[in-house]
């Protein structure tokens, strides 16, 4: 359908489940403050770096993906993994649990992650990649919105519902992924060089080591831009408590005096934007320069910190600030098409877990390290302005990176 291959479709149906389960649980992450005695700055802190852990082991899984030459069983692995530690989370009595459960939840979608995206460029035509990656991460988005939306029901309805419930059901939806993952997706066989077919496995894994030196200069520019793009991202956190520490009666229509339902509508604004325009922005990519998208991302990404840094005080510049956050996400597909246009065929899976590495080492040094230091220190709005600086450094590496109209993937 659309150009795009089934197996696609249906990474995109379970990553809609998966997705829904995640912003569920991020949701309520806000939450347990009340429920054990921890700060908001060490919530937003160990969200920020179980989302970098969970990108360097998507360098692991993308690395080992292509050596033995599998994706789904990755994939399944991941999934299931999400689906425990979902379910230990709803069973927690400590604060150490949470802990363990969120570092879980990120091996699993650091196992799944680098092998859905190399899968997706395995399955899908040079042609095709924008839209096919967009159409992924908009049923992602989708999933994100829609559990968003149920929460803003539901703690509308009542702010003291059980949050183990909603823990429990989002176990659920990620048993539901793990299902679809199963049934609907097969993945194309890989074919060994004649040299390679029947040397030993140590032997296999020399030869591998030796293709890594195919990857082009331009791939390693782009990875270094990813590298100072990704420390503006940010974990949500910090921007929901942001907008709750303003001291508004009311925000987008709904009392501040109701933190879950706050919550709740900061990250609805976010993810319906992101769902709305995340399949466009793949489209626009195929269609032009892979780096006029990103480019775009880019300066939506810098405007939301601006928003964010120098409006303090003002409701209309927090809602500006969400707005563009969301719409920069919406690019991520873009960005996707983008990195793998810079990378060999068969080395797919290593070149995204090269890129997801770069960006959990570079998540992790923003969250723990910058936000986290100057937010405590100095104050949240010079925290947002500080990482300006590291994503106009990715915006100076762009043009440097060779990437003519409609690139096909590296051969």
């Amino acid at each position: 359908m659309w150009g795009i291959p089934a197996p696609v479709w249906f990474l995109s149906i379970g990553m809609f489940c998966l997705n829904l389960s995640s912003v569920m649980v991020f949701i309520c992450m806000t939450l347990l403050t009340k429920m054990f005695s921890v700060r908001t700055s060490q919530l937003g802190s160990l969200e920020g770096v179980v989302d970098g852990f969970s990108l360097l082991m998507r360098a692991f899984s993308g690395l080992l993906s292509d050596f033995v030459r599998k994706r789904k069983r990755f994939l399944l692995l991941g999934y299931a993994i999400c689906f425990f530690a979902r379910f230990l989370l709803a069973i927690a009595k400590v604060f150490d649990v949470v802990v363990f459960s969120r570092l879980l939840e990120k091996v699993g979608n650091g196992m799944q992650a680098s092998p859905r995206e190399a899968l997706i460029g395995d399955v899908t035509p040079s042609t095709s990649l924008g839209r096919a990656y967009g159409l992924n991460k908009t049923f992602g988005m989708l999933g994100s919105s829609l559990g968003s939306l149920l929460l803003l029901g539901l703690f509308y309805w009542n702010e003291h519902f059980d949050l183990r419930k909603i823990f429990l059901f989002a176990a659920l939806m990620a048993g539901v992924s793990f299902f679809l993952l199963w049934v609907g997706v097969k993945e194309p066989p890989f074919s060994y060089p004649p040299h390679q077919a029947s040397v030993l496995l140590s032997q296999r894994f020399q030869v591998f080591l030796g293709e890594l030196k195919e990857f082009s200069k331009d791939f390693w520019k782009a990875t270094t831009m990813c590298f100072f793009l990704k420390m503006g991202y940010f974990s949500g956190i910090f921007m929901v408590t942001y907008v709750m520490a303003q001291q508004f009666q009311t925000f987008l229509g709904f009392s501040t005096s109701n933190k879950p339902l706050m919550s709740a509508a900061v990250l609805s604004l976010q993810n319906c934007l992101c769902a709305l325009f995340s399949y466009p922005g793949g489209y626009l990519s195929d269609l032009k320069d892979r780096r006029l998208t990103v480019f775009l991302g880019m300066i939506c990404l810098l405007s939301s910190m601006l928003s964010f840094g120098l409006g303090k005080g003002s409701a209309f510049w927090m809602v500006i600030g969400i707005i563009f956050y969301g719409l920069q996400y919406s690019m991520q597909g873009a960005l996707m098409a983008f990195m793998s246009c810079t990378m060999p065929v068969r080395l797919q899976g290593t070149g995204f877990g090269l890129f997801f590495i770069t960006s959990g080492i570079s998540m992790i040094l923003s969250n723990l390290f910058i936000m986290n230091t100057v937010w405590d220190i100095y104050s949240p709005s010079t925290a947002f302005l500080v990482v300006c600086v590291p994503v106009t450094i990715a915006l100076i590496i762009l043009p440097f990176i060779k990437m003519s109209k409609g690139a096909d993937k590296v051969a």
